[in-house]
């Protein structure tokens, strides 16, 4: 018996673009920074996970969040070995009880979830059954409590291609069309499949404006491509990183509860500096540096693009040391189910357009504007690392490595 765990995540319309009034300074820490928090481990997930990835040639965004919501949720139906990897692995400490951890994980995830104006963040869990298999009754109503797991029963014996598209059908409804066929195919061995789903629709704070954004060029260290470019004369709360090499800058999204960063190197364009710079980060480091950036008036360059990345993080799961979740014979789901299953799977799939486009609102005002010279320009035109954070609880949504945008071009100029 098997058990396909299929991890998504998806952001639409990252840089749509909607002007707001700015404060002279952003508060990008938590009002709780002493203590590290679930949104500080599950940063450092992203770089461990991250770290391990290297194998993994040009883009790579992934959703920390989404991969970690869900193997939480496995959580709650391992023992043995299986429990205690996947624990270790996701860093929880070992004085933190199972119950705190899955209540931070309901806390933050109602915390994140929004639908208004210019911000739309959707979290959605399902777990869809072989019919028979018999979930133990705590297992659902844990699931249930803590990640608003709703479950589903399907036919994957005898009807795969039906499974399959069933389960295409509501992740591509959950993903407002951007993941049409999360699953290419789905084994009539199945007995359990769990989808986590996050879509985020954010409205930059201060816009970029269409009407200059050019071809330019973005050099990913073996060659030049032509791009759109974006750029616009903004206030923008920036870090010079000289012990990196590198330097920071944040986009704020209209309501200022989520921000898009950029870490731009240094120096000779590799891929070997992407790697040197996330080694130097940690969840401590970050916080730190974020919470160091001061307001300038600079031109910042973005390319107009969209990110595609789809992997199976089971090898990268394995690196991590969480090996027994894949092993038909060491693989313990005793708290889920009666039956013996095994993970095969970890598909994680992001979409991330970054745009221009937007409502037109109010003119942004400022004070306190700390200038470097009106002249200065922040150029994303060279690999980068990239991340969606949200400002209260420093949960990471998605974190990943720019070497290769895909041009993004205006269908309606």
């Amino acid at each position: 018996m098997r058990t396909y765990v299929v991890v998504m995540a998806v952001v639409l319309g990252v840089g749509l673009a909607l002007p707001g009034p700015l404060e002279p300074t952003l508060r990008f820490h938590s009002r709780r920074q002493a203590e590290p928090g679930l949104g500080d481990l599950i940063q450092e997930f992203a770089l461990d996970i991250s770290s391990v990835s290297w194998s993994q040639q040009g883009n790579m965004v992934l959703s920390p969040f989404s991969i970690t919501s869900l193997l939480s949720m496995l959580l709650l139906g391992t023992s043995g070995t299986t429990y205690h990897e996947l624990r270790s692995a996701l860093l929880y400490p070992a004085t933190a009880e199972d119950s705190a951890v899955h209540t931070s994980y309901q806390t933050l995830t109602r915390g994140l979830i929004q639908d208004k104006p210019g911000m739309i963040v959707s979290i959605a869990n399902r777990l869809y059954l072989q019919t028979g298999v018999n979930v133990l009754a705590d297992f659902s109503q844990n699931a249930q409590r803590y990640y608003g797991i709703s479950v589903r029963e399907l036919n994957f014996a005898q009807n795969p291609n039906g499974a399959r598209n069933t389960i295409n059908s509501w992740v591509n409804q959950e993903t407002r069309g951007k993941i049409p066929r999360l699953l290419d195919f789905v084994s009539p061995q199945t007995t359990a499949l769990a989808v986590n789903t996050v879509y985020f629709k954010g409205a930059w704070e201060t816009p970029f404006l269409k009407r200059v954004t050019e071809i330019g060029t973005f050099n990913t260290g073996t060659q030049n491509i032509s791009i759109p470019m974006m750029s616009t004369m903004m206030k923008v709360p920036y870090l010079d990183l000289p012990d990196a090499n590198a330097e920071m800058i944040a986009l704020p999204y209209q309501g200022r509860q989520f921000a898009m960063f950029f870490i731009v190197p240094r120096g000779p364009v590799t891929l070997n500096t992407l790697l040197e710079l996330e080694f130097y980060l940690d969840a401590d480091t970050l916080n730190r540096h974020i919470g160091s950036m001061r307001d300038v008036q600079m031109n910042v360059m973005v390319p107009r693009m969209s990110i595609n990345f789809k992997t199976d993080l089971a090898d990268t799961l394995k690196r991590l040391e969480v090996t027994s979740l894949f092993d038909s014979v060491r693989s313990d789901f005793s708290r889920m189910t009666t039956d013996k299953v095994l993970v095969d799977r970890v598909i994680h799939e992001t979409v991330i357009d970054i745009t221009e486009e937007g409502t037109e609102a109010a003119a942004a005002t400022a004070t306190d504007l700390n200038r470097i010279g009106t002249s200065r320009t922040f150029a994303v035109d060279r690999p980068a690392l990239l991340f969606i954070r949200d400002l209260e609880t420093r949960t990471p949504l998605f974190w990943g490595r720019l070497v290769e945008p895909e041009p993004l071009f205006d269908r309606n100029p």
